[in-house]
């Protein structure tokens, strides 16, 4: 199965507390030309899980705003210092449909996908950064990394 997990857009550096701080402007504008540029390559996307916090909900809406209609859940499991294994765990309770896409944030999002993938390094996420993982498992070593694709990078190549 085909998952996608997701760094969230470009965010302000403060608010009240981390998890109210909203998308910039510019981060929103990304956020729309990456997953426009996405579709337009052929990348189907059926539904979103995205952390609760404000800048993942907000990623989650360019997503929609992009694809239009999504089936959409918010999932605690995938703010900033989650445990993998309570993904997992989530995710075995809730299985997701086939090009779901996982919003959420750093380090979480290295972490999980170094973790889902095998690798022994973190793997890098800069801001709107996307990973398309070839998922058996919702477990360690269960699925394999095809891409990464970050704002701005052009998907000829890819």
């Amino acid at each position: 199965m085909k998952l996608f997990i997701s760094r969230h857009g470009q965010a302000v550096a403060m608010a009240p507390s981390d998890d109210l701080r909203p998308l910039t402007d510019s981060g929103r504008v990304a956020l729309l030309a990456h997953w426009q540029q996405m579709r337009e390559s052929g990348i189907v996307v059926s539904a979103l899980v995205a952390s609760p916090y404000v800048r993942a909900q907000q990623t989650a809406d360019c997503i929609d705003q992009v694809y239009g209609g999504l089936a959409r859940q918010e999932c605690d499991s995938l703010v900033p210092e989650a445990s993998p294994q309570a993904l997992f765990d989530w995710l075995l309770a809730n299985p997701p449909r086939e090009n779901t896409v996982l919003v959420s944030h750093m380090p979480f999002v290295a972490q999980l996908t170094a973790l889902w993938t095998g690798h022994t390094s973190r793997i890098g996420f800069s801001v709107g950064t996307v990973a398309c993982l070839d998922m058996d498992v919702a477990a360690a070593d269960g699925a394999r990394l095809m891409w990464l694709r970050s704002p701005g990078e052009s998907m000829a190549s890819r």
